[in-house]
């Protein structure tokens, strides 16, 4: 997965791999738009880029790119294991 939608719940800081960067920021705005998260950012793990996320044209978080950045480097780094288990599914 390339693109890291960071964001927070209650208490906790989340990362979650998406393929595409439409999804990642599809799941930021109806998490947003649902109150069941505050959206952070997307880290794209390719280019090394954090963009924060803007809802409706206004910035939603104050986390700073290296902080978003950080997070999900931090979510890699945690799945990375899993990867070696996981296979491609042939359908």
């Amino acid at each position: 997965m390339r693109f890291i939608a960071v964001f927070n719940q209650p208490q906790a800081t989340y990362g979650l791999g998406f393929e595409s960067l439409l999804d990642a920021v599809d799941f930021l705005f109806w998490g947003y738009e649902d109150q069941e998260l505050q959206p952070q950012g997307v880290y794209d793990s390719l280019t090394d880029q954090a963009t924060p996320y803007e809802h409706a044209g206004r910035l939603v978080s104050k986390e700073s790119p290296g902080s978003i950045r950080a997070i999900a480097r931090k979510y890699l780094e945690t799945i990375q294991p899993l990867a070696s288990v996981m296979r491609v599914s042939a359908g």
